[in-house]
């Protein structure tokens, strides 16, 4: 069963700067697209020991530091090799300023 915990101020996460975050024992990253937050997982798919907020953004894309294998920041979905697998995507809400990420 599912689960809402409040993570970070929404005002906390810049545009194009990942916000890495541990919630329990679930590793997330926050990304700040214009005016919409969203939350990936913040392993690589290809390389799970490499955190993805380590990478580079580029637009709606992290790109990883290690083999820079790409994802949406949206959906989660792989954008580019090596890898081949989808990073997990989180639902988000923002309710008085806090971001709520759905585990």
């Amino acid at each position: 069963m599912s689960e809402w915990h409040p993570a970070i101020q929404a005002d906390a996460v810049a545009e194009g700067t990942p916000c890495p975050l541990l919630i329990g024992d679930t590793p997330i990253a926050l990304y700040r697209l214009g005016r919409e937050v969203y939350a990936i997982s913040d392993r690589c798919t290809h390389e799970p020991e490499v955190r993805l907020s380590d990478g580079f953004v580029d637009g709606d894309v992290i790109e990883c530091p290690m083999h820079q294998s790409c994802f949406s920041i949206r959906t989660g979905k792989v954008i580019g090799p090596p890898a081949r697998e989808d990073v997990r995507a989180y639902p988000i809400r923002i309710e008085d300023g806090t971001v709520y990420v759905e585990l």
